[in-house]
């Protein structure tokens, strides 16, 4: 068994209070496509302090682009065995990219061991986060995956289309709307951002 620590990058001293106090194995940095000095700096920093008793890999990620770049993660945590023990530290780097690995370790939450975050003032002290995950029932998966075909969909072509009555399906619709999973303009429902990571 492994531990691997999959972390965002900008500085350096969260991955390496993080890879120090779990005693990790490998680490997978998502560095941004283009990295700017800073950044560099860091990975050099990474590679010449750890990188001669751990593995280091580095994925180049969009920055901006939360669903993108979870569905990125969400690719890599299945990749790594089940036996290995993730710790995601998502202190570092610009904030779309840090929730996108959030939202992916509560795609994978199962597969996660900690999530932490380390505090600037003082790296001894990390935090650990709730390890939430989300749960679909069938009726909302299928509504979910119905409005990601079918762009501009209604409750009632839903209802049609799963064979349900439009009490069910108005019910979970209602739901999935409370959650930000879907938006609704007029009759017409739609995908946002939240459904897309839901059905990773």
């Amino acid at each position: 068994m492994a531990r691997v620590l999959l972390a965002t990058i900008y500085n350096s001293y969260s991955i390496v209070a993080s890879a120090n106090r779990f005693s990790v194995d490998r680490i997978i940095l998502l560095v941004d496509r283009t990295p700017n000095e800073t950044m560099k700096e860091s990975i050099k920093l990474i590679e010449a302090s750890l990188g001669s008793v751990l593995k280091v890999d580095k994925v180049a990620t969009d920055i901006y682009d939360i669903v993108g770049i979870a569905k990125q993660v969400v690719g890599l945590i299945d990749e790594i065995p089940q036996k290995d023990e993730i710790i995601v530290d998502v202190t570092s780097g610009r904030k779309p990219k840090s929730l996108a690995l959030l939202f992916a370790a509560y795609a994978r939450s199962k597969h996660i061991k900690k999530i932490v975050y380390v505090t600037e003032e003082d790296p001894k002290q990390i935090i650990t986060l709730p390890k939430m995950n989300y749960t679909l029932n069938a009726t909302q998966a299928s509504i979910l995956e119905i409005t990601r075909k079918q762009i501009e969909a209604t409750t009632v072509q839903v209802a049609q289309k799963l064979g349900y009555t439009k009490a069910i399906v108005y019910r979970n619709v209602r739901e999935l709307l409370e959650i930000s999973a879907i938006e609704k303009t007029g009759e017409e429902l739609r995908l946002t951002d939240f459904g897309e990571i839901l059905l990773l």
